[in-house]
């Protein structure tokens, strides 16, 4: 499939397809923006051109991205091929590298500081140990920094792994993990056709902690079907009770070819109770809620969690087939297909598939829009980045949000209340620019099988563009 002029990633849909309105909950998970991704108007070597918007946080993650399940979650919107053993990617970990390669020679890193390596998927525990400290031990040794200094995380589902892995990963200075567990219900498990078991999910977090990770991360689902308030309660102790230090915790999302159990889903209002009881939970045992759906211990916030979603956000280098980057004023994915990022890599091209330069509006949009998932918008690197105060430059939209209760302006912050929190995602939406307004966000299955109109040679790069 090429990729022609239109927008086909981010759909352009009604407003009312787009946009929940108060009090109904957006239930659009917003995770990227701007979203105006035409190939006409964008080239790779934008990337590697110095921003004119000013760069408020030097901040780096990067993020290796792995496509590759055993098997597919009935629920999952992402873009995964399914292998059926760790070998039928046994090339995957030296393309990364050299893709780093590709960036580390443009100069383009030079200006940023590197805070936490992220590897996620798919299914990122079907790399091997030793391919995770080839991609690490290279992306540390050529930036000059030690391990002991970057948040390492590596995610794994609970059916691929077991001590042995995880002993190898914490060997080689893996740090964090984070498992899908989802719930400790094998009757809600097995609904939601996940291929794990309650035991399974027990004992990979046992083995985690017992070899001393820094920082055990598992996310859990609530709103699952037939699950009612107490039980949702009960399932949150039991994670809780596990001894974990970091929690995410999602709402349950079934599309439509899901039909048979949404209509064993709990209800709006449920769902509501549902988020305020965690939330409530969570901080009286003195976690922090770091961003919405992230709660954690005070010594385990996670460092890509700030980087990503804090105002001022910093910079994402994704890496691998799929992933997606968020930096030096720029957004953009690479191909999703595993054999054709080989070969692009290979042939010693970016394998970008399409991108967007921020305009000035992106950049102050995108403060904010990206910012409310972490609560706090403060004022003053937006009034010196931008040379206007938030509160003028948005005060239309702020003013509709504080009048119903959602946001609270403060001296020197904008903050989400804890009415708001449950609203985050309609919120975020407030501050699309007009462009980006109704367009819905990128999932990488409409990506399936794309291919740009041209990419960008590691050569073309222009020598010096970072001194």
């Amino acid at each position: 499939m090429n990729v022609d002029g239109s927008n086909l990633y981010t759909p352009l849909v009604s407003e009312s397809e787009w946009k929940k309105k108060y009090p109904e909950v957006d239930r659009e998970y917003i995770w990227t923006y701007p979203l105006i991704y035409n190939p006409n108007l964008f080239h790779p070597k934008q990337i590697f051109e110095k921003s004119l918007i000013p760069q408020i946080s030097k901040d780096l993650v990067i993020y290796i991205h792995l496509p590759a399940c055993f098997f597919r979650c009935p629920m999952c919107p992402f873009y995964v091929e399914v292998i059926k053993s760790r070998e039928d990617i046994s090339e995957y970990a030296s393309k990364v590298v050299r893709e780093f390669k590709y960036y580390y020679n443009s100069g383009l890193l030079r200006q940023y500081s590197l805070k936490a390596i992220y590897f996620g998927g798919g299914t990122a525990s079907l790399f091997k140990p030793q391919d995770i400290n080839l991609i690490v031990k290279t992306i540390t040794n050529l930036l000059h920094i030690s391990m002991d200094t970057v948040e390492i995380t590596v995610e794994g589902h609970p059916a691929t792994v077991d001590y042995n892995y995880l002993s190898e990963l914490y060997e080689y200075g893996v740090n964090r993990v984070s498992f899908g567990i989802q719930s400790f219900d094998d009757n809600t498990l097995q609904k939601l056709g996940l291929q794990q078991s309650s035991a399974q999910n027990r004992k990979v977090l046992n083995d985690a902690l017992n070899i001393g990770f820094k920082t055990v991360s598992a996310d859990m689902l609530y709103r699952t079907p037939e699950q009612d308030l107490k039980k949702c309660v009960e399932q949150l102790k039991i994670f809780y009770d596990t001894g974990i230090q970091s929690l995410s915790v999602y709402s349950l999302e079934l599309s439509v070819r899901e039909g048979s159990l949404q209509k064993e889903q709990p209800d709006e209002k449920t769902d509501r109770e549902m988020f305020y009881a965690i939330n409530q939970m969570m901080n009286e045992a003195g976690w922090f809620h770091t961003a919405q759906p992230d709660y954690s211990k005070k010594q385990n916030i996670s460092n890509e969690t700030i980087v990503t979603w804090r105002a001022p956000q910093g910079h994402t280098l994704g890496l691998g087939a799929g992933a997606c980057s968020a930096i030096n004023s720029s957004t953009y994915f690479n191909v999703h297909d595993i054999k054709e990022y080989y070969r692009l890599i290979d042939q010693g091209y970016f394998p970008i598939l399409t991108g967007q330069k921020f305009s000035m509006e992106d950049a102050m949009s995108r403060y904010m829009v990206l910012g409310v998932r972490s609560f706090v918008l403060p004022r003053e690197p937006f009034r010196k980045a931008f040379g206007i105060d938030m509160v003028e430059y948005f005060e239309k939209e702020i003013k509709n949000l504080t009048d119903i209760g959602l946001i609270e302006v403060e001296d020197s912050e904008v903050r989400v209340s804890n009415q708001g929190k449950y609203y985050v995602d309609n919120i975020s939406k407030e501050f699309y620019s007009k462009e980006n307004k109704c367009h819905l966000q990128p999932w990488g299955e409409k990506m399936k099988g794309a291919v740009a109109k041209s990419y960008m040679n590691v050569n073309d790069i222009v020598e010096g563009a970072f001194l």
